[in-house]
């Protein structure tokens, strides 16, 4: 099957009681990746509250800052993510159907076979490792149903984040300053090379997994 249309299908389906797709993590299994419905019809309205819930949890981890809402998150799941063929969002379930997280992946480009992890938050304390396993096991289910085989991630230079994303096989691969935008209700961090100084960087990081072992891949 292709993987843009794939995609697209996995945003049709329905979500929390009775997924119709799930990507299991661990072995044996500890929890699951679920696609996270964009079909206006289909929303579950407990992902919609803790995606928002979460969303200001973290809003310093971004590079857009806002007092987030379920209307515009509803919105934001409708209008961006359904419509964008190059975007999918996962929730992370435990056994017990417990959110714990999310995680996604953006930036598809199906050519190149790349694309970028994006939106990774932990909502609840879990078992130690067990958000490093999921996001490992997005990268294997990427790689064997949407034949991405190039990883990438961004992240800001004062996010504790990078030193989760080293150990799991991450390499610094540039960075690129950020200039700070005062707008109506929301703040946003642009990319400026031409900046000199900039107290805040924006981190790209390739996945080169070999790398874990001290050895460049």
């Amino acid at each position: 099957m292709n993987g843009k249309f794939f995609l697209s299908y996995l945003k049709t389906l329905p979500g929390v009681d009775n997924p119709s797709m799930v990507v299991p993590v661990g072995n044996p299994v500890e929890a699951f990746l679920r696609p996270v419905t964009t079909e206006p019809t289909k929303l579950n309205k407990k992902d919609v509250r803790v995606l928002t819930q979460w969303r200001n949890r973290y809003v310093s981890s971004f590079l857009t800052q806002f007092e987030a809402t379920e209307n515009r998150t509803v919105h934001w799941l409708v209008d961006i993510v359904r419509n964008n063929d190059n975007k999918i969002l996962f929730m992370l379930d435990d056994i017990n159907g417990v959110t714990l997280g999310y995680m996604g992946l953006d930036f598809i480009n199906w050519p190149n076979k790349s694309g970028e992890l994006d939106a990774i938050v932990r909502g609840r304390n879990e078992k130690p490792g067990l958000m490093s396993q999921a996001l490992l096991t997005l990268i294997a289910w990427a790689r064997t149903y949407l034949g991405l085989n190039h990883f990438e991630v961004r992240v800001r230079s004062d996010n504790r984040a990078i030193e989760f994303y080293r150990k799991l096989g991450f390499v610094e691969k540039k960075r690129i300053p950020l200039r700070h935008v005062v707008q109506e209700n929301k703040i946003s961090f642009v990319e400026d090379e031409k900046l000199e100084v900039s107290p805040v960087s924006l981190v790209k990081m390739v996945y080169l997994p070999k790398n874990i072992d001290g050895v460049n891949g």
